[in-house]
């Protein structure tokens, strides 16, 4: 049997991103095997981050989309914020995969099997055992997993951050394609925190996505309804062509998942704890998290830190939201069109990237009224 120096179990955007860095790394040259039950041929996805410059990660064969400004709209108030030298940037899945898979290509030491995962079971101190429902099994040196088997001893239950698009074709003009809307609340006052994210490519094509932050599960069918009756309604678009669909449900939590206690399976992607618990991006941590493991392998002995850390303060914040949304989300759309309002764009997104400062921190949280908060660190608890 084949021992693989690597294997990567799941190749979403974590198992991708690994294996972008890791072939433009000293280890190119190591074997290497991917599993995932899909061909990665689909548009599957839609990942969006902010940045001054695209990541190199970035796909580079198709058109650059993004934004200079956001909106966040609270009923029919509307805050606009010009980013300065920041741009949203997005992404379709579809682009990022093929780029990547063309560069896996060039590399015969890379084996893609199409196939389920069934189980991983570390055989001692330098071997994994990776089983597949229809290759048999295959062993590895190092397996990065993104596949949560269990999700139950995972987490207890929490917030999920649940979502559906439809990337839509209007007849006429539609949108206002200099601003991507973040968050539209039309109905503040909700019992369950509900917005809408508009991404105008052009004046006639956007994105639209009905987000719902919930603990109960949702019939995507439900959530279709409310998607269309957003469009007709609200927008007043009532004849419109479905390009593309897309849907999801995001874990909102700053309970730390459990990581494997065998330490050649490390986990990646929303597994690792790369999603943002109190807004659900991940695909810019998910860059961070693979440079970070890919920096320790090629580290010459001392204790390798393969796992994703997040400061301690930024889960605070995170959790203080979240205690926010659970028990009183009437106070959410608020919280977050003065966090634009009352704050330069540029900073805020730096904030929501745990890239400020501890005094850019103070100024954007003393910006916003305290009493709300004040009620969530009273009845403090985690989610």
């Amino acid at each position: 049997m084949i021992t693989y120096d690597f294997i990567v179990t799941g190749l979403g955007c974590a198992g991708m991103s690994l294996m972008y860095y890791l072939l433009d790394s000293p280890l190119k040259e190591k074997k290497i095997l991917l599993i995932d039950y899909s061909t990665k041929s689909k548009n599957d996805r839609t990942w969006c981050y902010w940045a001054e410059n695209p990541l190199s990660i970035h796909p580079k064969n198709s058109p650059l989309v993004y934004w200079d400004n956001i909106n966040i709209i609270k009923s029919d108030e509307k805050v606009q914020s010009r980013l300065d030298n920041f741009k949203y940037f997005h992404i379709k899945s579809s682009d990022f995969y093929r780029e990547i898979i063309e560069k896996i290509k060039k590399f015969p030491n890379v084996t893609f099997i199409n196939d389920h995962i069934s189980g991983l079971k570390q055989l001692n101190d330098a071997h994994v055992l990776v089983k597949t429902e229809m290759n048999g099994s295959f062993t590895g040196k190092k397996v990065f997993n993104s596949i949560p088997f269990d999700i139950k001893n995972i987490v207890k239950p929490v917030l999920y951050q649940t979502f559906v698009g439809w990337r839509i074709n209007c007849k006429n003009s539609c949108f206002d394609k200099s601003a991507a809307t973040l968050m539209h609340f039309p109905n503040p006052e909700t019992k369950e925190t509900e917005f809408f994210y508009i991404l105008p490519f052009n004046e006639s094509e956007a994105l639209i996505e009905y987000t719902l932050y919930t603990k109960n599960k949702v019939q995507i069918e439900l959530l279709e309804k409310k998607l269309d009756e957003y469009l007709k309604n609200k927008l007043e678009i009532s004849e419109f062509e479905i390009l593309f669909r897309e849907f999801g449900s995001i874990p909102m939590t700053t309970q730390k998942f459990e990581q494997p206690k065998e330490s050649n399976i490390i986990s990646i992607g929303t597994l690792a704890g790369c999603t943002k618990p109190s807004t659900g991006y991940t695909f810019y941590d998910i860059q961070k998290h693979s440079k970070q493991i890919l920096n320790q392998l090629l580290q010459n002995g001392g204790e390798k830190k393969y796992h994703w850390n997040r400061k301690q303060r930024f889960s605070f914040y995170d959790n203080i939201l979240l205690n926010i949304a659970v028990k009183w989300p009437s106070e959410l759309p608020r919280i977050f069109k003065e966090m634009f309002e009352k704050n330069h764009g540029k900073m805020v997104l730096r904030f929501l990237n745990e890239e400020s400062s501890f005094w850019e921190e103070v100024k954007i949280l003393g910006s916003l009224k305290y009493g709300i908060f004040i009620k969530s660190l009273l009845h403090y608890e985690k989610h």
